[in-house]
């Protein structure tokens, strides 16, 4: 090998690429061609045992606090840093050259020993300005340098950062003055050995003679400076270069880790922001609160949120509910691009930041409002770094500089604008757009809780105010529990809600007789989402009515096991239909005898008209008056049923006795005899109770003329109108009975019918007549045989 060749013996599992100069070559430990005697040593594992007589330089990620005896290596370098480590190499193979050429170890070396030593201290420094100082401290103790300074550029200039000399905090210093411009836009190291004669220097102090200036990359210079003429080697500044990469490179570390840190707070306190706005119950507040969070997390001191006050001019309808707009279209497919929709509608400013000039947001078109509106018709966000450069930028003010576009769903469009270009980034606009996102999650719970309310509100108000009985309930295990009630349901069931509130309704109206079974009861189907509205009879505290039941699942559809049932009283109504139905069939009732039994005698009495005419035979004329009377009989009966039905006066006690008598004096009873009770009082119309007894005195009579039943068998006795007819009273109520013929069993069924006789000269309604002014009372109508073997009827309430 040639003498002047100098091997770099990696000891390890590292390889690295290098410039180090034809004269150096790099080997592996490994390898057959290593030499025995290297220049320099490149150790991977801090545990490696080196040789004293060779330098040796550890490349690791270990910790320096976590190697034992560090003092064995002349330097130490982060493992991948591999400038650092190329410059190291060069310090170590020119100070090797130097001891060769010295014959012994030189101080130099020792300087170099002392400064990896001291750089532990600087890996531990937390903050920029304690590494500063940390690294001053190893300039003026280790290096042996003089008024050394960190010098960093900032946007005005370079500031002192630290300082030996109480300097610490001077500028700003313009960034093209002296030496220290010159090394910062170079990027060169500098080493002045007589100020006054270098044409760029411009010292602070006229009494400054030398100096050495090397360059930390973009971040500032590291300076020394002394009072003495060349004060300052190329072994001085080979050292301060070593020191500034141990300084550039911890300080990268430093604020990497300060960068993570702030960024896990930030998102922490992001996430504890997002939480609180859980709590919010408006829009406004939501927005207001939003504005305060990245105001404070983010460091976005001019922001708004405007909210979407939309409508539509193209083929959708258009829907506003509290500034909320109809949804646009998210399908990638169907998403148009903002010159393809036509929409009508603004962008409203709801929230500002409390710093915020008045005048810092404005209303805006949705079709020609710039880049807010390009947010909420693109649904993307918008970052722009440079406001004067983007053709969509519309700024309401000209010294907005840069901004950040953020939309709410389609909801509202977040903005926040800086001074200064350049202002945002994509981790702005990645935080933002998170906190966007749970901001639109909480807007649409929030609408979707006003609509709900506002939909409570109005069936509360419509379920209180409803002239129908209702109640809200709920259904679990074919229970029907009622959780609330409305007036018209207290005053018709005749509960009070604080009776019924937490019962079971069904055990409350369903009356024991219904013939529902336990499936078919239709308030039950709420628990399914299913609705029903039909007939059912229920019961009230007084009696059994008749409802159109509506039943109303509070979700159609879904099972929730909850509903509303709305009872609609037809009570009144069904009656009245009935009596209609009653009145048509007397119509037709009166229709059939008009046509059927009055034209009988009629046709008689023409008939003999007209053989009176043509014989003159007084005889005929006879025929002609006894047809009249039929006729008159007739009719008079057709005028009593055409009562049938209707309600009686109002009932009071009357002598059952002294009504009998007068509905006997009243009618035509030939020698029947009549038998009456005394001291028999019943609640009833007077006069529609003499009807009922003409009726039967009449029945009696003309039925009982024609024969007569001898109790002892079963022979007729032919007789004249010598009937006997009894009045009396019964348990609940009275009786009438004769003692003629009777009614076969098998008739007492029809009998009441109008138009049943078996009697020549008799219409058939008398007893039609007595059956429906007892049921004009309420009173039940029974036929039996009398005591005498006569008919009987009894009536009873």
């Amino acid at each position: 090998m040639d003498a002047t060749e100098k091997t770099i013996l990696v000891v390890g599992d590292s390889t690295f690429d290098s410039d180090l100069g034809g004269e150096v070559t790099v080997v592996a430990a490994n390898d057959d061609s290593a030499s025995a005697d290297p220049s320099c040593l490149v150790v991977t594992d801090p545990n490696t045992t080196v040789p004293l007589d060779t330098p040796a330089i550890l490349y690791t990620d270990t910790s320096p606090d976590e190697i034992v005896s560090p003092d064995r290596f002349d330097a130490y370098v982060r493992r991948g840093d591999h400038e650092t480590l190329e410059t190291q190499i060069r310090w170590v193979l020119s100070r090797h050259a130097s001891t060769e050429s010295d014959g012994g170890e030189t101080t130099e070396r020792e300087r170099l020993k002392h400064l990896y030593e001291g750089t532990t201290s600087l890996i531990t420094a937390e903050t920029t300005d304690e590494l500063y100082n940390r690294a001053i401290e190893l300039a003026n103790h280790i290096l042996e340098l003089d008024n050394t300074s960190f010098v960093i550029h900032e946007d005005d200039g370079f500031y002192v950062r630290a300082n030996d000399d109480d300097l610490a905090g001077t500028g700003p210093i313009p960034t093209e003055q002296g030496i220290l411009g010159k090394t910062y836009r170079t990027q060169q190291s500098y080493l002045v050995d007589d100020i006054s004669q270098h044409p760029d220097a411009a010292p602070f102090d006229p009494a400054y003679r030398s100096a050495l200036s090397v360059p930390m990359g973009d971040i500032g210079v590291f300076q020394a400076i002394s009072n003495e003429e060349s004060a300052y080697d190329e072994t001085d500044l080979r050292l301060a270069e070593l020191l500034v990469s141990y300084v550039a490179e911890t300080r990268a570390r430093i604020e990497s880790e300060a960068a993570v840190r702030h960024s896990r707070e930030q998102i922490e306190r992001l996430h504890r922001g997002a939480t609180e706005l859980t709590a919010t119950t408006s829009l406004t507040e939501l927005f207001e609160r939003t504005v305060e969070i990245t105001d404070d997390i983010l460091d976005f001191h001019l922001s708004y949120i405007g909210v979407v006050e939309h409508s539509s001019t193209g083929s959708q309808n258009s829907q506003n509910s509290g500034g909320v707009v109809e949804p646009r279209s998210t399908d990638s497919q169907d998403a148009a691009s903002p010159d393809d929709v036509v929409e009508d509608g603004y962008i409203v400013p709801t929230a500002i930041s409390s710093d915020a000039p008045e005048d810092g947001a404005e209303r805006v078109s949705i079709q020609d409002g710039g880049v807010a509106a390009k947010t909420y018709l693109t649904g993307e966000t918008q970052l722009n770094p440079d406001i004067a450069s983007d053709e969509d930028a519309k700024p309401v003010k000209n010294v907005y500089r840069s901004g950040l576009s953020v939309p709410i769903d389609d909801i509202a469009v977040f903005q926040a604008v800086s001074y200064v270009p350049y202002a945002f980034d994509e981790t702005d606009a990645e935080l933002t757009e998170l906190l966007m996102a749970h901001v639109a999650v909480i807007a649409e719970r929030i609408e979707a809780e006003t609509r709900l309310r506002e939909e409570r509100d109005r069936s509360s108000a419509l379920f209180e105010h409803v002239s129908d009985a209702a109640v809200t309930y709920d259904v679990e295990d074919g229970v029907v529990t009622v959780t609330d009630v409305n007036h018209a349901f207290e005053e018709i069931f005749g509960y009070e809600a604080q009776e019924v509130v937490g019962t079971d309704l069904l055990g409350r109206v369903v009356p024991a007789e219904s013939d529902d079974g336990a499936d078919d009861i239709p308030e039950l189907l709420a628990a399914t989402g299913e609705s029903y509205r039909g007939e059912v009879r229920r019961r009230t505290t007084d009696e059994v009515r008749e409802f159109i039941l509506n039943v109303v699942p509070l979700s159609p559809g879904e099972e929730r096991g909850s509903g509303y049932a709305i009872y609609t009283d037809i009570t009144d109504r069904k009656a009245r239909e009935e009596e209609l139905e009653r009145q048509n069939e007397r119509l037709e009732e009166f229709a059939n005898i008009v046509s059927h039994d009055l034209r009988n005698p009629l046709s008689v009495a023409r008939g003999h008209l007209e053989l009176a005419r043509e014989t003159g035979a007084e005889a005929r004329f006879d025929t002609v008056e006894s047809s009249l009377d039929q006729m008159e009989a007739l009719i008079d009966d057709l005028l009593s049923l055409a009562r049938r039905g209707q309600l009686v006066d109002e009932a009071v006690p009357v002598d059952l006795g002294l009504v009998a008598k007068q509905a006997w004096m009243n009618t035509e009873t030939g020698d029947a005899t009549l038998d009456t009770p005394v001291n028999v009082v019943l609640n009833a119309d007077k006069e529609r109770l003499a009807e009922l007894l003409a009726n039967l005195f009449r029945n009696a009579v003309e039925h009982g003329s024609t024969g007569r039943r001898n109790p002892s068998d079963d022979a007729v006795e032919h007789c004249t109108d010598d009937v006997h007819i009894t009045v009396g009273g019964v348990d609940g109520g009275f009786y009438v009975e004769d003692d003629g013929p009777g009614i076969e069993p098998d008739r007492r069924e029809v009998v009441f019918e109008p138009g049943e006789t078996t009697g020549d000269d008799g219409i058939g309604y008398g007893l039609a007549i007595v059956e429906s002014i007892a049921d004009a009372h309420g009173w039940s109508v029974v036929v039996t045989s009398g005591t005498a073997g006569g008919a009987r009827f009894e009536f009873r309430a």
